[in-house]
């Protein structure tokens, strides 16, 4: 009984998993635990997202750029690789936030990337990806 009641506890340090799929092939593996989301998609060369949570809000691990947020609107612009990106971190409706990401061209054109819909504890219920295919 014991043994039993430690392997429950173990195992929820781990934190939960949830696969958001869609009609394609691919889908996405969401891990959560108490201050990381990994995201990983088994069609992009498993490309694995790590947000750690601060304050509040996820940052993206790379350069603790906001990914995810509850708190208020924002919009980012930010550069990696010499390329350039627009985050748009904004409020749908009440406990419903969407974040999208777009590629920005040296006109300054916009491309839809990626977006993820999560609810005001961060689950994410929905990704859509710029050939708007929808995971959920």
């Amino acid at each position: 009984m014991i043994v039993a009641a430690l392997l429950m506890l173990l195992s929820s340090c781990h934190g939960n998993r949830k696969r958001l799929s869609s009609n394609e092939e691919s889908s996405f593996l969401i891990t959560y635990s108490k201050k990381e989301i990994v995201i990983e998609s088994t069609k992009s060369n498993d490309v694995v997202d790590h947000f750690f949570y601060k304050n509040g809000e996820y940052f993206a691990s790379s350069d603790s750029i906001l990914f995810f947020s509850t708190v208020k609107d924002t919009i980012l612009n930010v550069t990696s690789y010499e390329k350039k990106y627009k985050i748009i971190i904004k409020k749908e409706r009440d406990g419903v936030y969407k974040t999208s990401s777009y590629y920005v061209d040296d006109k300054g054109s916009l491309y839809f990337l990626i977006s993820y819909s999560y609810d005001s504890k961060y689950q994410i219920f929905q990704i859509e990806k710029g050939s708007n295919v929808v995971y959920q």
